[in-house]
């Protein structure tokens, strides 16, 4: 048996099981607080095994420190001095862990804040709970009344509610973290310094551990988009595994229309709904701050009109009856606006075929030069189809084409891609995201500002409707796909 002399009860601090057969202890961490063995720390569900003169401190760094001694001294044949205490969590140990200081630091394009004593433990297999929120809108608002902050002193806490309830969350065993997008420091960056001021003075008033998450860019790392929470999931939470059930994020970003309040005032629109599906992506629950900390019944809101989630990589490119080639020499007119995956599909579907040429303005640099081409393969060749390969919106675009396959009366088809303006704004969203190719949004909108619908009364044979179907290096780029990322 052993003793542990000057005994102080504490409730669910450690446990521990002797065997004497072998003169060792097994001890369990059971509770919040960071125990040590031999001035090691412990942190919740790690057990190590002690040995005759092994130090115990049931509060790390404290003054509950006991010495473990069996009545009749085990023969270890190793001098406790040079035996170390046995680990047994080997993946608990197995990664260096960040420093928690209050201070911040920049990980890729992130600003990282993590406030004093923020609780950063090792790796262990037990789930932690995150309570995420936005900032601006949310935790905070302008004294001034505006929408945008005057300067950096230009915040007062949301609701009286707010301080409380935060605290709460965090004696509950949560985590508080913050996520916000602050695209105006990334183009100016003496911004930097007094947004960080203001933050450190806002986390001041809550006076419990909170760790700050700050998008400066329009990259992967601004919401909607995975980013943040994946850097606190991987590198900034101790690799200790989050509980998504037992999670939230509240934000103001929530998709909400224009609406009047119980007292009769008028609310605006929200800005976005950047916060409701920075959430719906995460895979957590979501709150507005009227909803989370003035316990108000949920709000009408409205999705995106775009669902990535319906994009199916298992459809045809075609639906209808109609054929992608024919056995005969004819002409293809493409319609699609740049992110349709119209180039896309030419290239892997048509260029393959042996008797096709394609014509492309972004090869050839003007639309005559287009034009010279088409009419000179299809009067040389004697099999040779081709398809034209630009975005071709109205109907005056393509009646110069048109009017070459009358003027040698060859068939002439209207392939068509079946995507509309909010999918080719993913797309275009997604390849900045995966390929750091960027197209200017304006150049979809224009596009689509131009665009007449094709009609057979234009003098084609057949109008074909491709369908966009989507192909993905691995599953994770397939599942960022999957996400509103804009």
């Amino acid at each position: 048996m052993f003793k542990i002399t000057n005994f102080i009860l504490f409730i669910s601090i450690v446990k521990f099981e002797a065997d004497y057969s072998v003169g060792h202890v097994l001890v369990e961490q059971l509770g919040n607080n960071k125990s040590a063995i031999n001035n090691q720390s412990m942190i919740k569900g790690e057990k190590r095994i002690l040995y005759h003169g092994d130090k115990v401190s049931l509060l790390f760094n404290s003054n509950y420190t006991y010495i473990l001694n069996f009545i009749t001294t085990p023969s270890y044949g190793v001098s406790p001095n040079k035996r170390p205490t046995e680990n047994l969590n080997q993946k608990i140990a197995c990664k260096k862990i960040r420093p928690c200081e209050n201070k911040w630091e920049k990980w890729n394009s992130l600003m990282v804040y993590n406030s004093q004593d923020l609780v950063h433990k090792e790796k262990c297999i037990y789930i932690f709970k995150i309570a995420a929120f936005d900032l601006d809108g949310t935790l905070i608002v302008t004294k001034s009344g505006k929408t945008f902050p005057c300067d950096n002193d230009d915040w007062k806490i949301n609701f009286k509610e707010v301080i409380s309830t935060v605290i709460k969350l965090s004696l509950e065993g949560y985590k508080i973290v913050i996520f916000t997008n602050q695209k105006a420091i990334g183009c100016n960056s003496s911004n930097a310094m007094p947004f960080r001021k203001k933050v450190e003075n806002i986390i001041g008033m809550f006076n419990t551990p909170i760790q700050v998450f700050v998008s400066i860019h329009d990259d992967i790392y601004r919401k909607p988009a995975p980013g943040m929470w994946n850097a606190l999931a991987s590198e900034f939470n101790g690799d200790k595994l989050i509980n998504l059930n037992e999670s939230f994020y509240c934000g103001d970003g929530a998709g909400r229309p224009a609406r009047v309040s119980n007292s009769g005032k008028q609310i605006k629109k929200d800005h976005s709904i950047c916060d409701r599906l920075f959430a719906m992506n995460v895979g957590i629950n979501f709150f507005t701050p009227e909803e989370f900390f003035l316990k108000a019944p949920t709000e009408e809101f409205k999705l995106p009109v775009f669902n990535p989630k319906n994009v199916m990589s298992n459809i045809k490119d075609i639906d209808s009856k109609s054929k992608l080639f024919k056995a005969f020499k004819e002409m293809i007119i493409m319609v699609g606006c740049p992110g349709s995956g119209k180039s896309h599909f030419v290239s892997n579907k048509l260029a393959c075929h042996g008797s096709i040429k394609i014509i492309s303005r972004d090869v050839l640099g003007s639309a005559q030069k287009c034009i010279n081409e088409a009419k000179k393969y299809l009067e040389t060749s004697t099999s040779l189809s081709v398809v034209i390969d630009n975005t071709n919106p109205d109907k005056l675009s393509r009646k110069r084409f048109i009017d070459i396959a009358k003027s040698l009366k060859i068939p002439c088809r209207i392939f068509i891609m079946n995507v509309k303006k909010e999918h080719a704004m993913h797309n275009n969203r997604f390849r900045e995201l995966t390929e750091k190719k960027r197209l200017a949004e304006i150049i979809i909108h224009t596009y689509f500002t131009k665009f007449e619908e094709p009609s057979l009364s234009e003098g084609v044979d057949e109008i074909v409707r491709i369908n966009f179907v989507p192909h993905f290096k691995n599953s994770k780029t397939e599942a960022l796909y999957k996400m509103y990322l804009i």
